[in-house]
């Protein structure tokens, strides 16, 4: 089941709210488990939209605690990036106001979000996080992608499901170990798979491994810096081509 929608816009679109409540109020009329729709901004000035179909005073009231409106099945609160993470209600539609892709990161680590809407402030900047959950387009102009899937798809995920084996479960850097082991793959990946990009590794780290958007974020930055002639100590500088022939004789004989 899909848990994931978005609208692409530019700039404040009160339609574009209107959408993302209309759409929340049918998943809570679906799921009987969802106890809250949350009306997600940065910080309290990206409610433009929300304050110009709610109006200001019921957008202040919201941020103290969640309001009951006619027609809507479930309260509604306002919450924020300082706020979120500590009111947010379980089992709740997190409806995201002006964001992009890497703000995202967030609301995908938050337990308590059992579906997110995404709205965008500049069109297209959501794709990178549509493409991940293939989120479905609730308003807007669909966001779309060509066919092309890299040929070295297989081999990427071989790689990446191996590292994630070798760290220990931990699936992040707080471990010495478990970083010098990304590391290494991270640089071999590099060397070896230079048409792999930071994205397509922080997706199937988040989708198919169950890692955590921000870690994930921290395995593609480390990509990022080789790409962009940067460097970053640890892990292992020899040996990688035993790495990369395991993989490519592992995925031929899969």
């Amino acid at each position: 089941m899909n848990n994931r929608y978005y609208a692409n816009v530019q700039g404040v679109v009160v339609d574009a709210i209107v959408a993302s409540l209309r759409k929340a109020n049918e998943i809570c009329e679906k799921d009987a488990d969802v106890n809250c729709i949350v009306l997600y901004g940065y910080t309290k000035n990206n409610f433009d939209a929300v304050a110009k179909f709610f109006g200001a005073d019921y957008v202040n009231k919201m941020h103290k605690q969640p309001l009951k409106f006619k027609g809507i099945a479930r309260p509604i609160q306002c919450l924020t990036e300082r706020t979120i993470q500590d009111c947010c209600p379980d089992s709740s539609v997190v409806i995201c106001c002006h964001v992009g892709s890497k703000a995202m990161q967030v609301i995908d680590d938050l337990f308590s979000a059992k579906y997110i809407i995404a709205i965008s402030w500049i069109k297209d900047e959501l794709a990178e996080w549509v493409k991940r959950w293939n989120a479905e387009c609730i308003y807007g102009e669909e966001i779309g992608f060509t066919c092309g899937e890299n040929d070295n798809t297989d081999l990427l995920r071989f790689a990446l499901e191996e590292m994630d084996r070798c760290m220990c479960g931990s699936k992040d850097f707080h471990n010495r170990n478990d970083e010098n082991t990304c590391k290494t793959y991270i640089r071999t990946i590099h060397k070896y798979m230079p048409e792999i990009s930071s994205s397509q590794i922080e997706d199937i780290l988040v989708t198919e491994l169950n890692w955590m958007s921000s870690d994930a974020a921290k395995v593609g930055d480390l990509l990022n810096r080789l790409k962009n002639g940067r460097a970053f100590r640890g892990g292992a500088n020899t040996g990688l081509a035993q790495y990369y022939k395991r993989w490519k004789d592992n995925t031929k004989n899969s």
